[in-house]
């Protein structure tokens, strides 16, 4: 394992970083037809249910602007910006669901009748809809019946359809039936939503809207078991602000806070979607770097440097200490020795002192 002090500069070998000379941020990428699994067992069964109560081939239910708390959504692009939708289907015989992207315009004219039962007898004799890709391509669907899902704050989730090859309707008892299904599925959604914001708000820091501590312990656990599964190297980096005790008796407590808040969003900035961040404690921050070597950390702190002397801050101007380590895939340690380096790194670099490799 490597530890460094990140404030004096490193010379790089010609070795090639694994993060890469760019240091481009990875772009929100879709993540293939996989449901996330607290959905997909959900699904199957409401959307057999649908399909067994409407007497349909086809179940669907489509996810349309509001968060229903994937972790992998797809990202559509929508009238030029992106938009989260998502579709999930089941067929027959099949014993999941699977996930892919059709055509979103006939849940989108469903979707905008709260409450109502949207019901086309045979999509390609109506004129609003036999320009579709339902009707026109795979899966070739003539019938269609939608029922929206709204959240109890008036979002709009998305539809619950069912759908056949062959024109058809649903008598009294069908409709019925199937709104009621509509409700009991926005019942679970909802409630599975509300967990997830209860979830998040215990691994959120308060103050500054990044991961707390508990949620950094989670992630580096995470991380570390990637790490040794996928033989990729693993870097952390330790942040604190010198001086900051004198900094808030100076300028006071909340003048404290603010410059905490505004330091989290510059510590963002020059970060991958898939680097994590989060406030250590007072004023110690955390940021594991998966799949990034001792270059690439170094690169990673350069670019933090450079950002946070670029601000103006408010009073007077900021520096910061910063301790990296980094472990490869062929070092046996633990993460709570990754931690201690980056955090020992920190400590001798706060204290004018210059560490060595370990």
């Amino acid at each position: 394992m490597t530890i460094r002090d990140l404030h004096n500069p490193y010379k790089p070998d010609a070795k090639a970083s694994t993060r890469g000379a760019s240091g481009s941020r990875i772009q929100l990428a879709n993540f293939g037809g996989e449901a996330d699994a607290w959905l997909e067992p959900m699904l199957a069964d409401f959307l057999s249910l649908a399909a067994n109560l409407c007497n349909t081939q086809i179940g669907a239910m489509t996810q349309l602007h509001a968060d229903i708390g994937l972790q992998h959504p797809f990202v559509s692009v929508v009238k030029g910006r992106g938009d989260t939708r998502n579709q999930w289907w089941r067929f027959p015989g099949q014993t999941g669901v699977s996930r892919t992207a059709v055509d979103f315009s006939l849940c989108e004219f469903a979707a905008r009748r709260p409450r109502e039962l949207t019901e086309v007898a045979d999509l390609r004799a109506d004129p609003r809809f036999s320009g579709s890709a339902l009707a026109n391509g795979n899966p070739h669907v003539r019938f269609y019946a939608a029922v929206p899902l709204v959240s109890s704050n008036g979002d709009i989730m998305g539809t619950l359809c069912v759908m056949d090859h062959q024109p058809k309707t649903l008598d009294a008892k069908q409709r019925d039936a199937f709104q009621k299904l509509g409700r009991q599925l926005e019942s679970q959604l909802e409630s599975r939503r509300t967990m997830q914001k209860l979830e998040q708000q215990t691994l959120t820091d308060a103050l500054t809207g990044i991961g707390n501590r508990r949620s950094f312990d989670q992630r580096l656990r995470e991380e570390w078991t990637r790490h040794l599964r996928n033989a990729r190297p693993l870097s952390m980096l330790m942040v604190d602000v010198d001086y900051f005790k004198q900094y808030n008796d100076t300028y006071g407590h909340p003048a404290g806070d603010a410059l905490l808040v505004r330091l989290a969003r510059v510590l963002r900035s020059p970060l991958r979607a898939s680097d994590f961040l989060a406030r250590y404690g007072g004023d110690e921050f955390s940021l594991i770097l998966p799949d990034t070597d001792e270059i690439g950390a170094h690169q990673v702190a350069e670019r933090i440097k450079r950002a946070v002397a670029m601000v103006k801050w408010p009073h007077t101007d900021i520096e910061i200490s910063l301790g990296a380590a980094t472990v490869t895939p062929s070092e046996m340690c633990d993460f709570h020795a990754l931690l201690q380096a980056a955090d020992k790194a920190m400590y001798l670099r706060k204290h004018g002192r210059t560490p060595h490799n370990a």
